[in-house]
C-alpha cells in the first residue's frame, strides 16, 4: 500500500500580494486528489519595470524544494513585459535550485497560445496602457497580433485588482471579443478572470486564456501529470 495523500507535489511561488492563487487553484484541482499543490510567499520589487529573478524570490524556492517536488511555477505575469526569454531563464534557475521542471504564467501563457493555435489575440489587462502596450510589443515577437486591448482607465493595484467582482471583470473582458481573434488573453494572476472563462467561452465561441488558469495547466504539464478537467474552460479540458 502506497503512502497516504497525494502522489504528485506541485510547487507555486506566489507574490505576497496575490490572494487568488491559492483558492483558484484549490477549486480546480477539488476533484484531483492525487494532485497536491504546495506554497511560498515572496514580496514583488516595488516597480513593474524590474524583472522577478532568484534575489527577489529569495529563499521561497529552496523552502518549497524541501518538499521534494515533481514541479514548480512562478506564479506571475511580469515576464508577459519584461520578456519571455528571460523568464525562460529564470525557469532554468529555478530547475537547477529545485531538480524539477519550471514555469512561469508568462511562460505558461504563451505555451497556451501556442497549444490553442491563436495568433490574433484580445489582450485584457487591469494595470497602467503603457505595460500594455509593452505587452503586446513582447507577444509580438512571439508571433502572436494584439488585435484589441482592454485596459480600465485608472490603473490599480494588485490587492485592488484582487477585489473586482464578476461584473466589473466581465465588464473588463468583453471589449477584447472582436476583430476576429482567435481567443482573448487575460495577463494578470489576481485578476479573478478565470471564475468566468467557461461562460465567456460558451458566449463568444473562442478560448479564454486566465493566466492563473494557464499556470496550473503549464505546471500539470511540465510535471507530466496532464489530465482533462472539465468546468474551467477550452485549455484544461482538452489537457
Amino acid at each position: 500500500m502506497g503512502v497516504p495523500g497525494p502522489a504528485t507535489r506541485l510547487g507555486i511561488l506566489v507574490p505576497s500580494s496575490n490572494s487568488n492563487a491559492e483558492t483558484l487553484t484549490a477549486a480546480i484541482l477539488a476533484g484531483q486528489p492525487d494532485l497536491g499543490v504546495h506554497y511560498s510567499r515572496f514580496r514583488l520589487p516595488p516597480s513593474l519595470d524590474d524583472a522577478v529573478d532568484l534575489g527577489v524570490l529569495g529563499e521561497a524556492p529552496a523552502l518549497l524544494n524541501d518538499a521534494h517536488l515533481q514541479a514548480i511555477a512562478f506564479h506571475g505575469t511580469s515576464g508577459s513585459w519584461t520578456g519571455i526569454t528571460r523568464d525562460r531563464g529564470l525557469c532554468a534557475e529555478l530547475e537547477a535550485v529545485c531538480g524539477a521542471p519550471a514555469t512561469t504564467a508568462s511562460v505558461a501563457v504563451v505555451e497556451a497560445v501556442k497549444v490553442l493555435s491563436a495568433t490574433r489575440i484580445g489582450l485584457v489587462f487591469p494595470g497602467p496602457h503603457d505595460i500594455a502596450h509593452r505587452i503586446r510589443q513582447e507577444y509580438a515577437n512571439h508571433g502572436v497580433d494584439v488585435q484589441t486591448m482592454s485596459v480600465p482607465e485608472a490603473s490599480m493595484t494588485n490587492p485592488q485588482i484582487a477585489l473586482l467582482g464578476a461584473r466589473e471583470i466581465e465588464a473588463m473582458i468583453r471589449p477584447a471579443f472582436g476583430n476576429a481573434v482567435d481567443a482573448v488573453v487575460c495577463v494578470g494572476t489576481n485578476l479573478r478572470s478565470g471564475y468566468l472563462v467557461a461562460g465567456l467561452e460558451q458566449e463568444f465561441g473562442i478560448p479564454v486564456v486566465d493566466s492563473a488558469i494557464a499556470t496550473l495547466w503549464h505546471i500539470l504539464r511540465i510535471a507530466g501529470v496532464a489530465r482533462p478537467i472539465q468546468g474551467w474552460g477550452a485549455l484544461l479540458a482538452a489537457n
